[in-house]
């Protein structure tokens, strides 16, 4: 918010009425940028009181629901979303998890236009950075959220200059992922090599558990991985206990993982 004041008029922060907690959250930070940015009064309102507002462009990140077309229809120029993954690969919710989980070698952040389809829009702009094997996702979402709100500075700067920047993305290299497939989803540690199970933990244990389960489909708590070691002597998919939390045989070494902390 602070970034996008900085050049344009910020009129409203938009949250789900019923999202109680999300809504609390917000409320703490626009009033940390009202008190950094002098004279900002944007006030906090529910999706369906943004035509009142007439905004030129709506801006939208990691906003839980889908906004219905005619809301999106009120802003002059339309709505633009910043989308944690390089579209069209990871559209749908919580697209870092699934570049942790594809061992996608590089991250990305992309702003593209609002259409009836979910993240399927043009893009405005898009950059890509290497993902740091075994990075705490939360570290990794804060480099993409720098990058993002540049690229967003950048995308409603050349829109207020008269430039609407759009690029059809390749439908036939998209993906998508929904929040089920996130809930089902757990490590094949037994067929995946040990590097791949600890950057895939070590990344998402840090705000995720239950990726894992015992041979009888049973998720269990963990923390993130500790290390990993390659090795001959395994029994894929045995999962052994030990001090620290578990110590899971891959299909060519070891990968350590710790109890939830």
């Amino acid at each position: 918010m602070r970034r996008v004041a900085r050049d344009h008029r910020l009129l409203a922060v938009v949250v789900p009425r019923r999202r109680r907690g999300l809504r609390e959250f917000a409320r703490r930070v626009l009033q940390r940028s009202e008190n950094s940015l002098a004279g900002l009064k944007a006030p906090l309102i529910d999706i369906t009181e943004a035509p009142i507002f007439r905004p030129d462009v709506i801006v939208v990140a990691s906003f839980p629901k889908i906004i219905p077309a005619e809301i999106l229809a009120v802003a002059r120029f339309g709505a633009l979303n910043m989308h944690m993954s390089l579209l069209p690969r990871h559209r749908g919710p919580d697209p870092l998890f699934w570049t942790y989980w594809q061992d996608d070698r590089d991250a990305g952040a992309t702003v593209h236009w609002v259409n009836e389809c979910i993240d399927a829009g043009d893009i405005a702009a898009q950059e890509a950075i290497p993902l740091t094997r075994g990075l705490a996702s939360r570290e990794a979402y804060m480099q993409l959220t720098t990058i993002g709100v540049e690229l967003l500075a950048r995308v409603l700067g050349q829109i207020a200059a008269g430039h609407t920047p759009r690029a059809p993305q390749d439908g036939a290299r998209s993906t998508y992922e929904s929040a089920a497939d996130i809930a089902r989803a757990r490590v094949p540690f037994a067929q995946w090599p040990a590097e791949r199970v600890w950057h895939v933990l070590s990344g998402l244990g840090d705000q995720r558990s239950g990726l894992i389960a015992d041979a009888t489909g049973c998720a269990l708590a963990h923390g993130r991985a500790t290390g990993y070691r390659t090795s001959q002597d395994v029994e894929p998919g045995r999962i052994a206990l030990a001090q620290s939390g578990y110590e899971l045989h891959c299909r060519d070494g070891v990968v350590a993982v710790g109890h939830r902390a």
